[in-house]
């Protein structure tokens, strides 16, 4: 996802300029624009904006005020002032309102776009990770007790948050507005992420209680009931309707109107009888579940929908590794090979599981393949 770049000011033609004026960068970066405070207020509750440059003097909310309220909204987003009216102090004072940067107006597209890639960089300079699921990065953040700000980048809904930590505790976490344990809930059940690496925190006091495991743990089951709910709406979509009076072909003389059909739902029950007591009607044995199958729905009960998996099916050119990994563990009396993980290091990787076919599990980069393997172990 491309970084979003929002540009405040109440001058229109200026706007419009410095927006064809960055057109050349777009495959950098994507340009935003609002004309006043509170429109870049709004813009910002619904698009995750990675840089902001804004006019001091605007009618209404004037650019200092603009910069507390993101500050204090939606922290961890830098913010640059710029001004036609340069005093001698007023660049101090506007960093230490917490401004990231300042920039004297006139100046040019080339100019802003330094201060944008430089800034944009410094966000990123602890690296970015794609290969790597959040909750095992998260452990290793309170492992070593780094002090970061991690923004992470929901791939498949296209949207942002950011988490703060300090000294591995995790102190605060932001997605649009919303700020603390229920912005780091949501952030946590994203599954489809990339990873920017930040080694600084705006935050010295703690405003999420608990403990990170803890935090976890809540956050996969919270993710695991919305895997859950998402099928079943899923399920419910696709539910049958009966018509009780089929539509007829030919229309009585005397009728004018053809009879509307009337439509049931399925019932999910069977009717109670009180009138005979019919004889049991002898049980159909349910057709045995294919290898792949079996698989396929071992994963979904465990994982539910959001489990990464790319395709299943019958692969016999993994039989000889199979083997070599048996005869391996049955050489250390560990027995045959129950399941194989096999990371290929691209954007598809396996898992495999032998048995009377060897069957080959495709799962994309960033699926939760551990929980996998322990549902298939």
């Amino acid at each position: 996802m491309r970084p979003n770049v929002l540009i405040v000011d109440d001058d229109q033609a200026f706007l419009r300029l410095i927006q064809k004026d960055l057109e050349g960068f777009s495959e950098s970066f994507n340009v935003l624009a609002a004309e006043s405070g509170n429109s870049a207020l709004d813009l910002l509750k619904k698009a995750y904006v990675s840089f902001v440059i804004s006019d001091l003097r605007m009618p209404g909310m004037d650019g200092f005020e603009f910069l507390a309220n993101i500050l204090k909204k939606f922290p961890g987003i830098p913010v640059y002032m710029m001004t036609s009216y340069d005093k001698p102090k007023t660049k101090d004072v506007v960093i230490k309102s917490g401004a990231a940067g300042y920039l004297k107006k006139p100046f040019t597209a080339i100019e802003l776009f330094g201060e944008i890639t430089k800034t944009l960089n410094k966000k990123a300079e602890g690296g970015s990770l794609h290969n790597v699921t959040l909750e095992t990065f998260l452990q290793l953040i309170e492992m070593e007790q780094q002090t970061s700000t991690l923004r992470v980048v929901d791939k498949k809904e296209d949207r942002g948050g950011i988490l703060f930590f300090r000294n591995g505790e995790l102190m605060n976490a932001r997605v649009g507005d919303q700020q603390g344990k229920d912005a780091a809930y949501e952030i946590l059940s994203w599954s489809n992420v990339s990873l920017s690496i930040e080694h600084d925190c705006v935050f010295q006091e703690k405003l999420i209680k608990g403990d990170l495991q803890a935090i976890l743990l809540d956050a996969m089951r919270v993710k695991d009931e919305l895997a859950e709910q998402i099928a079943m709406e899923e399920e419910a979509d696709n539910s049958e309707i009966l018509l009780d009076s089929p539509i007829q072909e030919e229309t009585p003389e005397s009728s004018d109107a053809k009879p509307e059909p009337v439509v049931r739902e399925i019932p999910t029950r069977k009717p109670e009888t009180t009138a005979k007591i019919r004889p049991a009607k002898k049980e159909v044995e349910e057709p045995k579940l294919s290898p792949t199958d079996t698989i396929r729905s071992k994963i979904k009960n465990s994982i539910g929908s959001r489990d990464g998996v790319l395709d299943i099916y019958h692969d016999p050119s993994w039989d000889a590794l199979i083997d070599q990994g048996s005869n391996i563990g049955n050489a250390f009396n560990c027995g045959s090979l129950n399941v194989l993980y096999a990371n290929r290091e691209t954007n598809e990787q396996f898992i495999i599981v032998p048995g009377e076919e060897t069957i080959a599990v495709s799962i994309s980069s960033d699926s939760p393949w551990d929980r996998i393997l322990g549902a298939l172990g």
